[in-house]
C-alpha cells in the first residue's frame, strides 16, 4: 500500500466514524445520558485512532 493510499484512507476512516457517530447520537441513542453517549464516542474514537494508527505503523516498520 501506496503513501497516497494510506493518507486517503486516513481521511475515508476518519470522516466515516464522523459521520456514524454524528448519526448515531442524533437518532438512535436518545434513551443514553449524558456520560453513556460520551463512552460511546469515546470507546468508538478508541477503535477508530486504533485501526488507522495500525496501519500507519505497518507503513512505518516496512
Amino acid at each position: 500500500m501506496k503513501l497516497g493510499s494510506r493518507v486517503a484512507g486516513t481521511v475515508i476512516i476518519g470522516m466515516s466514524w464522523l459521520a456514524i457517530i454524528v448519526l448515531y447520537l442524533a437518532f438512535f441513542a436518545d434513551g443514553f445520558g449524558f456520560w453513556q453517549k460520551l463512552a460511546i464516542f469515546i470507546a468508538s474514537g478508541a477503535i477508530t485512532i486504533s485501526i488507522i494508527a495500525l496501519m500507519w505503523i505497518k507503513w512505518a516498520l516496512g
